[in-house]
């Protein structure tokens, strides 16, 4: 499984951006056929995020499609399927993903093996999100704007999200794929979107979306490791096999199971670009 530290949303209405998006850092692109693109233009949008597809896009690139529950979803599906080896996204993302049903609907209809990344943007959403996180082999985005939107909260209120973040971040743990937070809406504000990325990280996310190439850097950075992180991981390892297994002490500390499970993720998330 490939996990992103950053996925830079670029608005799919917007072709000339496409290649200033992959030239920008950041882990993953998403072109966005939903939000960020208005109705009379979604058809040529589609084709035009093929198009780039097809001519060789550099590094993972994305598709956020439009709900499967809406007509646009649908056109976008048929589109997909229909789409050779070289217009085929390296990932999906789903959003409006309001329970498990929606994710095998998608899967099935493209007939092509392509990660999906489900959106958790509602309560109802949230209640099933176990079950989603199950069928998101790509993972899962919080999509807080929505969310909040929903609840009548503030997304840029750290506890009122709390809870939210908190289930997503389980729900994957339990299945076992990543977790991606919301992006950082104020694109002047560095160390605000510093904070909350180191935040979302120590709640369990493993990555966050960026709707900026100026916020690309700033994530990365939060999500991969430090030369003392890594160091302190290979360190757990070695005294855990040179103890034989079992639980060991090193620098005081016991190491069990859990800790050893700790510093092998460190270690997976060390790149080598």
């Amino acid at each position: 499984m490939q996990v992103h530290r950053s996925l830079l949303f670029v608005p799919g209405a917007r072709p000339d951006r496409f290649g200033k998006a992959a030239a920008a850092g950041a882990d993953a692109v998403i072109i966005d056929l939903e939000d960020a693109v208005r109705p009379e233009d979604k058809a040529q949008a589609r084709a035009a995020a093929l198009d780039w597809l097809a001519a060789g896009a550099a590094g993972p690139v994305g598709l956020r499609i439009n709900s499967p529950r809406t007509a646009f979803g649908c056109a976008d599906l048929a589109a997909l399927a229909a789409a050779s080896a070289a217009r085929r996204a390296a990932f999906v993302m789903v959003p409006k993903s309001e329970t498990a049903v929606d994710l095998e609907i998608v899967a099935e209809a493209l007939g092509w093996p392509a990660p999906l990344i489900a959106v958790i943007e509602s309560g109802r959403a949230l209640a099933n999100a176990f079950a989603i996180a199950a069928q998101a082999a790509g993972g899962v985005l919080f999509g807080g704007v929505d969310f909040s939107a929903s609840l009548g909260a503030d997304v840029n209120d750290w506890d009122a999200m709390l809870t939210a973040r908190g289930t997503v971040a389980a729900a994957c743990g339990a299945a076992g794929v990543p977790a991606y937070d919301v992006p950082f809406l104020d694109t002047g504000d560095t160390e605000g979107l510093a904070e909350t990325t180191r935040r979302a990280k120590a709640v369990g996310f493993s990555g966050r979306a960026c709707i900026h190439p100026d916020q690309v850097a700033a994530v990365n950075t939060v999500f991969t490791p430090s030369a003392a992180e890594i160091a302190e991981a290979r360190a757990v390892l070695t005294a855990m096999e040179a103890a034989g297994g079992g639980v060991v002490l090193h620098h005081g500390k016991m190491i069990d199971r859990p800790v050893v499970l700790a510093a092998e993720r460190v270690l997976s998330r060390v790149r080598s670009d």
